[in-house]
């Protein structure tokens, strides 16, 4: 804190971030009867860290044949295509969560934690790394962040709207 900063604007600040992260968090509490407030919070949440495998498994697997299949390609060619078929893969296998009944929100939410998870895991590689190495680290989030949030964010988000467009939700009418 500065010490020219203002003390009562200070605590004002405070007091407005902990209502908001009280009103997150309360979000992933239980109702009384032993429910999850949130539903869609939760089932996304944990959504997101299975794409995060599903992706991970695809860049494991399929990159080391790429490598091998690709050796004497430039350099920029094999890091475009290393990037684009794991993710095009993991998109395609995490999207088929589309296909299961319920919440047509959950895929696009999954995406939404993700992107979250992994803007938080650059901020803190950044701090934790240096910033000597943030152009190292741009370009591993690039490669193994970015291409897996696009495909599969765009595509989910592309998903929701066709469903959202064919399935407009229902409007209360004020006849109670």
């Amino acid at each position: 804190m500065l010490s020219n900063s203002n003390p009562i604007r200070q605590k004002e600040i405070d007091e407005r971030i902990g209502r908001f992260a009280d009103s997150f968090w309360g979000a992933f509490q239980m109702t009384e009867n032993g429910k999850v407030k949130s539903t869609l919070l939760l089932y996304s949440f944990c959504l997101c860290w299975v794409f995060i495998a599903v992706y991970c498994g695809c860049y494991a697997l399929l990159n080391p044949p790429l490598d091998r299949l690709l050796a004497g390609a430039p350099v920029p060619l094999v890091s475009l295509i290393e990037a684009l078929v794991p993710s095009a893969l993991g998109t395609a296998l995490c999207c088929l969560v589309w296909l299961l009944p319920g919440d047509k929100r959950l895929l696009p939410a999954g995406y939404l934690w993700m992107a979250l998870l992994l803007l938080a895991c650059l901020a803190a590689l950044m701090v934790l790394m240096g910033w000597e190495n943030v152009p190292w680290i741009l370009q591993f989030f690039g490669m193994f962040a970015l291409a897996p949030i696009l495909l599969g964010g765009g595509l989910s988000l592309l998903l929701y709207y066709r469903y959202w467009k064919k399935h407009p939700p229902r409007r209360k009418t004020g006849n109670a």
